[in-house]
């Protein structure tokens, strides 16, 4: 496999390699045919070089693999534990604190102001706040 500037050197891939998902257990469906490195690298490929998807090197697991678990990592919310735990480590390498969670209170209001019910609700308001101003 070609190497590109995207590409993650040794050292960058011991510490990603703990933090992604485990591989699952069950023997069900074909065996994997690239390397999670070799797809993560497609993956930081796309990412670095803002192109599509469909136009990745041949050399590079094919696009709908990479693209694949990109989408399955993003819902299941890993991309962003990966971020956070990246983030905590760089900034306890720096000197600075881990930065605090947030609280209970905060975390359920995000989710309120984040429901549809509470954006169809907004919007009904934001109609009715319209038609109520005369000119």
């Amino acid at each position: 496999m070609a190497s590109y500037p995207s590409s993650m050197t040794d050292s960058e891939w011991e510490i990603l390699e703990t933090l992604l998902p485990p591989k699952p257990d069950t023997l069900r469906g074909r065996p994997q045919e690239h390397s999670r490195r070799s797809i993560v690298d497609g993956i930081l490929y796309i990412i670095r070089t803002g192109g599509a998807w469909r136009m990745m090197p041949n050399d590079l697991p094919h696009w709908k693999t990479c693209y694949h678990y990109f989408r399955l990592w993003a819902q299941l919310g890993h991309w962003e534990r990966i971020h956070h735990a990246i983030r905590d480590m760089a900034r306890l390498a720096a000197g600075k604190k881990k930065p605090r969670p947030l609280r209970l209170s905060i975390v359920k209001a995000f989710g309120q102001l984040a429901s549809p019910e509470f954006v169809v609700m907004m919007r009904v308001r934001r109609l009715q706040e319209e038609r109520d101003t005369f000119w």
